[in-house]
């Protein structure tokens, strides 16, 4: 079998990697199958995790398949939720924070919950109730909290509803997280 010079090119081309180049690109990944017709949605549909593991954290990264009509997978990664495994496994909390509105200051927070000391004593309240803030990187997020323990340092409350900023709310306790722990992330 006898290959042209530009097919001998072309092939070496494909095996050859630009470090540079790749180290500056995002991060795809594209897969080609035949999918029957009948089942190619439930990869539109379906609710999957990738789950990464650095030191005792595991970065749980929601992952979703889209196949378009020619039957090419594409697969979108959304920012983790960071779960510290050391003790009590529970979602990473980020207390190196003060945001602050009009009636409240939150000292604390992960994707399932928060420490808030209010402005005034008489907005210490014990009933569930709808929060809305903007976070240091400038969005906007709206949750429902119900307090679980409330003292003179202020209130502890879980998120019960994320409204709007759920995948905000994450992305940036994540790069809160790669921030605080940039020697684990070093080489990724």
């Amino acid at each position: 079998m006898n290959i042209s010079k530009e097919e001998l090119n072309y092939i070496l081309d494909l095996y050859q990697t630009d470090a540079p180049t790749q180290l500056n690109s995002a991060h795809t990944l594209t897969l080609h199958s035949e999918i029957p017709v009948g089942i190619a949605h439930l990869f539109n549909h379906a609710k999957l995790t990738l789950l990464a593991e650095i030191a005792h954290y595991q970065l749980w990264f929601p992952l979703q398949l889209k196949v378009n009509e020619t039957g090419t997978i594409t697969p979108y990664l959304s920012a983790p939720e960071v779960i510290d495994t050391q003790g009590v496994k529970r979602c990473w909390r980020w207390d190196n924070l003060e945001i602050k509105n009009q009636d409240f200051k939150i000292e604390s927070i992960s994707s399932t919950g928060l420490f808030l000391k209010p402005l005034s004593k008489k907005q210490l309240r014990t009933t569930p109730q709808q929060l809305k803030f903007i976070l240091p990187n400038k969005k906007k997020i709206s949750i429902e909290i119900e307090p679980v323990r409330v003292s003179e340092q202020g209130v502890g409350a879980k998120i019960t509803q994320i409204h709007h900023g759920r995948e905000q709310l994450r992305a940036y306790l994540f790069a809160a997280h790669k921030r605080k722990h940039a020697n684990l992330y070093e080489y990724i």
